[in-house]
Formats: C-alpha cells, sequence, structure tokens
C-alpha cells in the first residue's frame, strides 16, 4: 500500500474517533503526509521525533478534537552496545544496518546519532518491548541522551567535598538539600547506574545524569584552593525538556 493511501486510510479512521500510529518518516515522506491531510477537517497528523531538531519523525493521525497535552507518543531512547563492527568511526548507515539487524523494522526507527563516541537512537517503545536483545541495546532516560546539537556550559566550581550532593549542587541549579532528595528517591544516575545516597563519592570522568534536570560530565579535579575547597570543571547539558520525547507538530504546517 503506497503512502497516500496510508495516510488517507488513517485519516478515515481518525475521523471515527481513532488514533492511528504510523510509524517513523523521513523529510520528504513527511512532506507527502502535509499535502495528504491538508484538505482534512475532522483528521490531523502529528509528527513526534524525541528532540526538537529531529529528522526522522514518528507520524500519529488522530482526530481534529484530540486533545493531546498528556499524550504518550510511544518513543524510547537506547544506545548501542558491544555490537560487533559498530564503535565510534562506524557511519550512520552501519549503526542503521546494526539496528535493523537486531529486528527494527525502518518505521520503528528515527534518528540515529553518535555523539561523545557513542551511538544512540530513538525508537519506537513498543517495537522496543518486542525485540528479544542479548545486551546490545541499552534504554536510556532522556537526560541521558547525548542529543545532536545539544547546548552545554563549561563551568569552573568549587565545592566542600566529592559527594554526589555537593557535584550535583554546584552544576545544578537547585539546593544541595534539595538534591539530596531526589538522590534518595533514585533520579539520579552516575556511569548509568542509579546511586540513591547523597554522600557516594564522584571522581574525575564520571557522568552524572538527573531525570528531569539534565546530564553533568566531571571533565577535571585541580585540587585544593587556599581555603581547602576542591576545584571542579564541569559541563552541564541542557535538561531535556527542551527535547521533549512527546514535543509534537502539526503536519498541517511546515
Amino acid at each position: 500500500m503506497s503512502l497516500e493511501n496510508v495516510i488517507s486510510d488513517a485519516a478515515a479512521r481518525a475521523a471515527s474517533g481513532s488514533v492511528v500510529h504510523i510509524g517513523f518518516l523521513d523529510a520528504d515522506e513527511q512532506k507527502k503526509v502535509i499535502e495528504v491531510l491538508s484538505t482534512s477537517a475532522s483528521a490531523v497528523g502529528r509528527f513526534y521525533g524525541g528532540y526538537k531538531t529531529a529528522v526522522r519523525r514518528k507520524l500519529v493521525v488522530m482526530p481534529a478534537t484530540f486533545i493531546d497535552e498528556t499524550f504518550s507518543a510511544g518513543l524510547s531512547y537506547v544506545q548501542l552496545h558491544r555490537i560487533a563492527g559498530i564503535d565510534a568511526d562506524s557511519s550512520p548507515g552501519e549503526a542503521w544496518a546494526a539496528l535493523r539487524a537486531l529486528g527494527f523494522l525502518p518505521e520503528h526507527l528515527g534518528d540515529v546519532f553518535c555523539e561523545e563516541g557513542q551511538w544512540q537512537a530513538v525508537v519506537d517503545s513498543a517495537a522496543l518491548r518486542a525485540i528479544k536483545d542479548d545486551g546490545h541495546l541499552v534504554e536510556l532516560d532522556p537526560a541521558e541522551v547525548s542529543f545532536p546539537g545539544q547546548s552545554m556550559k563549561t563551568m569552573k566550581v568549587t565545592v566542600p567535598s566529592l559527594r554526589l550532593d555537593a557535584v550535583a549542587g554546584a552544576g545544578f541549579p537547585a539546593s544541595r538539600t534539595r538534591l539530596a532528595q531526589e538522590i534518595r528517591i533514585g533520579r539520579f544516575k552516575v556511569n548509568g547506574t542509579q546511586v540513591q545516597s547523597p554522600s557516594y563519592k564522584i571522581s574525575q570522568g564520571d557522568v552524572v545524569t538527573c531525570r528531569g534536570r539534565g546530564r553533568l560530565t566531571v571533565d577535571e579535579v585541580s585540587g585544593l584552593t587556599k581555603r581547602g575547597r576542591i576545584s571542579l570543571t564541569l559541563t552541564r547539558y541542557n535538561a531535556p525538556t527542551t527535547f521533549s520525547r512527546e514535543e509534537g507538530q502539526d503536519a498541517h504546517t511546515t
């Protein structure tokens, strides 16, 4: 069935009240969707890419009156892990082929990108759950994803100790007390592992992520100041709210 027919069928189903998940489309296909749906008064398409500047985006066709403020487009983030032949020097095509070999169909795959030496991808959540993986995929929280074009800020700070709550307090715009609470309830990971102790010791090279706040890299531990505080160089990557997995764009517009 052609894309035009798929969209026309989805629009008819949406007009009857259904929400229809189509899958990820490339830029040319998205333009075709806009053309097909431009004359529909009863159905609307929404594109979801998983981050603000995504190229491949998932299309969901829904009734024109549907309120999607709390709607989940069903997107997940993954990192490719220990796949033979895939490393920082691999091409996007090779990483795409590796994901296809694991069982993903093209419509299940959004953007695939390599940042900070790690291949990551936006994928369909339902397809991810159906994949029988043997450790080659690591599902990520949005705060752990190195999005293309993600803004960052490098800071030179001092802390009284290398405790997680102290380092987090220097890097994130929140009080140390508030962050300690968030650590205890499981919102923090260090190097991909959940840490719930505010006293956990941080080291140079560690990556600290906080769900809803973003990611810190501990670039350098420089030594003590005259007042006995520890000098650090941190890089903070913007909070993932800027790259909402559920951020949609109306398919009636460009």
